[in-house]
């Protein structure tokens, strides 16, 4: 049975279960546990930004910098 978003958009989930796709094409992959209204939020999350290296070495730099201070 079709699932139909808040955006009016129709998810169709996959006979085996384990993925729901929208008319528009994208698909989230899941399992036969998590319900559609689930899989289909999924869809709408925000991707987390991904770090440089160089961002993950400043913050690294400031942890140690701070605990260094502690001593």
């Amino acid at each position: 049975m079709p699932y139909i978003d808040q955006n009016g958009k129709t998810w169709t989930r996959a006979d085996d279960g384990l993925s729901i796709t929208c008319e528009d094409g994208r698909k989230v992959l899941g399992n036969e546990q998590m319900s559609d209204e689930y899989l289909v939020s999924v869809a709408y999350l925000e991707p987390t930004p991904v770090k440089s290296d160089a961002e993950r070495i400043a913050e690294l730099e400031a942890q140690l910098a701070a605990l260094l201070s502690r001593l």
